[in-house]
């Protein structure tokens, strides 16, 4: 998982949907993009702003 996950990856491993194809975690098993929470685009968003201001 890249270090920060873009906010509309996938909900269980975080991939990018143009790259995901059909994956496995342990979590989840085999499993196809699905769309991440609300919760989870809040979060990834606010990492991304976070590392972009420590960044500068």
């Amino acid at each position: 998982m890249p270090s920060t996950t873009p906010p509309s990856a996938c909900q269980h491993c975080g991939i990018d949907h143009h790259e995901h194809m059909q994956r496995w975690t342990s979590a989840a098993g085999w499993h196809q993009w699905t769309q991440p929470t609300q919760q989870q685009v809040k979060q990834r968003m606010t990492v991304r702003r976070k590392a972009r201001t420590t960044s500068r």
